[in-house]
């Protein structure tokens, strides 16, 4: 680009064009067009001194948002500045709007300097300042020099400008790198050395992006293996940790801060872990991984893909970890294996249920064995619930069934089993019972049924606190508490050697007898009222009240089945109800064929007489009578007999303790 110009003719030129408007020839049109534009606007070419300046505030704004321009630019500026020292020029950085951002020069040219308002916030657009390489560079996105007369402002003349736009990564204008100096002092290579210090600010904002999206990507990455539940390790080809997250770290008995970077053999004390798999090229998926450290045993589920390049050359490998614990608290979650009572939910105000409910809190409160006795349908399993969720809540409640299982595989679902323990099993084995209990309760239902043999790994289980899955050598250590129920009377079953004595003795730390509903009857007509009213909710039934009459009807039925079989029996008159209202003969019809049934059968019994003990029956009056009164003068009122002879029949059945109102 020449600068060999007849500074006298553009000056004519100019001249010309503020008395008349008219545009001269010699005037390359870039310029005079701005000369136009500026005039339209109403701009008087010899009057203007300074530029307009931006308010502090605003000004502020835009520093903040062009914080990365500036940090790129200033380095650059710097350099040049310090090339062009002591020539009189100065460079400057405005944003895509004109408006100075970054302004550097000597002391000598402060003053004149300032009395331009080249100062940040000044604004040099084209309707603002008239023509300027600024405002011509930002009009048509491009270098550009301006020299003396071709700026519009006769104050202007004086100078010389070289400007060249910034872009982003998107190719859209940023800002403006100028360079200004005596108009003498114009020449070619100016622009030359501004257009390359635009560029190579481009090229470095360019690269800034680029870091920025590689950091976002990691961020991202970091925050998607963060969120993953499983614990997530890479490694490259020789087992250094490339990543790592939280939960990985925790499964693996360390810190992110201490695992990144090391060697997976340091952290895991020599054991090849992932090193053996990748050596081996084959993924792996959910294999049990048991390994002893010193901070401790790491004992996982893990699943290993390898990294490969596009040659197919082994870059590394990324690991899943599932926890033990947490895998077991799932299975236990979607197995049911939680316990959904607590005592609160259990309904009764008999006497001898109360103590059982008493017995049952004070048995919470410790750790220690409980051996619940009860007939079939009585709340066994409630009462167990009750117990482990009294200071166990949240944590696993595994019930199971002794007498549902076969005998040649209550042990496996008790205690586990290892890989090719027997056939049939998982190729990876599987965990008992008691480890998916580990710090909650196994509740062993029917502990009656229990094989003698597993009876004896049962003893020694609880007696060592861990348990050895079948085909193993190792140990595995468990915090569990048992609760054992049954409907048996297991000293007899001891005699007859059907269960052994040292087991009993060990479950039998807490014992709880439930008393059955025949000797409860005085709970009856709660229990029908919350079956009723629970059943109908399920059911989105609105159902009246059941009489009185009917309820003592009910009351009459001995309940073989217990709580169990009076639920079922308001079960099934809720389904049948209709317009409201529970037949009320259907339920006392049902129990009258029943208790036919249950005289016919006993009239065939070859002459058996049916003796009621007389005792029994005194006990039950004076139990109902103290639940129902609560207290002791009204109880003894009600049987009709002194407050004396009520203490005296209450010490004479050992129901003094029970009943201290």
């Amino acid at each position: 680009m020449s600068v060999e110009r007849n500074f006298i003719a553009i000056k004519q030129a100019w001249e010309h064009f503020t008395r008349t408007g008219d545009i001269d020839g010699s005037v390359r049109s870039i310029i005079s067009q701005s000369w136009v534009r500026c005039a339209k606007n109403c701009l008087d070419p010899k009057t203007l001194t300074k530029v307009p300046v931006l308010p502090e505030k605003e000004l502020k704004k835009r520093l903040e948002l062009s914080k990365r321009l500036l940090k790129v630019s200033r380095p650059i500026m710097q350099e040049l500045d310090e090339l062009v020292e002591g020539t009189g020029y100065l460079t400057l950085l405005t944003d895509k709007e004109g408006v100075i951002l970054e302004l550097m020069c000597n002391k000598a040219l402060r003053d004149a300097v300032l009395a331009k308002n080249l100062v940040l916030g000044g604004i040099w657009s084209e309707e603002k300042a008239g023509t300027s390489a600024i405002a011509l560079a930002i009009r048509f996105i491009k270098p550009i020099q301006i020299i003396g007369e071709e700026h519009f402002y006769e104050s202007d003349h004086i100078l010389t400008c070289s400007a060249s736009p910034i872009f982003d990564h998107q190719g859209n204008l940023l800002g403006i790198l100028n360079m200004s100096g005596p108009r003498e002092k114009a020449y070619p290579h100016t622009l030359g050395m501004v257009v390359a210090a635009s560029k190579a600010i481009t090229k470095q904002l360019h690269i800034e992006e680029d870091n920025r999206k590689i950091r976002l990507a990691n961020q991202y990455l970091r925050t998607i293996i963060e969120s993953i539940s499983e614990g997530v390790v890479s490694v490259d080809r020789y087992g250094k940790i490339m990543e790592i997250n939280s939960e990985g770290a925790k499964i693996l008995l360390t810190t992110i801060a201490d695992a990144r970077g090391k060697n997976i053999k340091d952290i895991m004390d020599g054991h090849p872990f992932l090193i053996t798999e990748m050596d081996n090229r084959k993924p792996i998926t959910d294999v049990e991984t048991v390994i002893d450290t010193e901070r401790g045993t790491i004992h996982c589920l893990a699943s290993i893909k390898m990294v490969s390049l596009e040659e197919g050359h082994l870059a590394g490998a990324v690991a899943t970890l599932k926890g033990i614990k947490r895998i077991h608290k799932v299975v236990n979650k979607f197995t049911g294996a939680e316990a959904r009572f607590t005592f609160d939910d259990i309904i009764g105000h008999n006497a001898l249920f109360l103590r059982a409910i008493h017995l049952a809190q004070v048995a919470a409160k410790g750790k220690s064995t409980v051996l619940i006795f009860g007939e079939s349908g009585t709340g066994k399993e409630l009462f167990a619930q009750a117990i482990h969720n009294y200071c166990q809540y949240g944590q696993p409640f595994v019930a199971i069934n002794c007498s549902a299982i076969p005998e040649t595989l209550i042990e496996s679902e008790l205690f586990g089993y290892e890989d090719g323990a027997f056939t049939g099993a998982s190729k990876h084995g599987r965990p008992g019972k008691f480890e998916l209990a580990n710090g909650g309760t196994v509740f062993l239902d029917e502990i009656g049924e229990m094989p003698l043999k597993t009876q004896v790994t049962l003893l020694r289980v609880l007696q060592e606190r861990c348990v050895q899955r079948i085909g193993g050598i190792r140990t595995i250590p468990i915090d569990v508490r048992v609760i054992a129920a049954t409907n048996k009377n297991l000293e007899e079953e001891v005699a007859k050697g059907a269960f052994r004595q040292d087991l009993f003795y060990r479950l039998n730390v807490f014992q709880i007898e439930i008393p059955p509903l025949r000797e409860r009857k005085t709970d009856i007509p709660v229990l029908i009222e919350y079956f009723v009213n629970t059943i109908a909710t399920r059911f989105e039934k609105s159902l009246r009240k059941i009489s009185d009459g009917t309820i003592e009807e009910l009351q009459r039925y001995s309940w073989p089945g217990n709580v169990r079989q009076l639920e079922n029996y308001i079960e099934r008159a809720v389904n049948f109800a209709e317009n409201g209202q529970i037949d009320e003969y259907y339920l006392t019809d049902y129990l009258h064929k029943k208790l036919k049934n249950n005289l016919d059968m006993n009239i065939n019994k070859k002459n058996e007489p049916k003796i009621i003990n007389i005792h029994e029956i005194e006990k039950e009056n004076l139990m109902d009578a103290l639940s129902t009164y609560k207290e002791r003068k009204k109880a003894a009122e009600a049987l009709g007999i002194s407050r004396s002879t009520l203490y005296r029949k209450l010490k004479k059945f050992g129901l003094e303790d029970s009943f201290k109102i």
